[in-house]
């Protein structure tokens, strides 16, 4: 005969509230959105014509 497993309790409830988290839809970006947007400002942008320096297609 098999046993069931126990499964663990739900702690869902114990944790805190999420006021430093955008609400879905605001259109607020995220902290992960941001410091995606601060690396992508950081990448140089390569001249009209230039091939970029990993060989790429521009």
């Amino acid at each position: 005969m098999t046993q069931a497993t126990k499964n663990p309790p739900d702690r869902a409830e114990d944790g805190g509230h999420m006021m430093n988290e955008p609400d879905i839809g605001s259109g607020e970006r995220t902290p992960a959105q941001k410091e995606t947007d601060e690396q992508i400002r950081k990448i140089q942008p390569t001249a009209p014509g230039q091939k970029p320096a990993d060989g790429g297609k521009s």
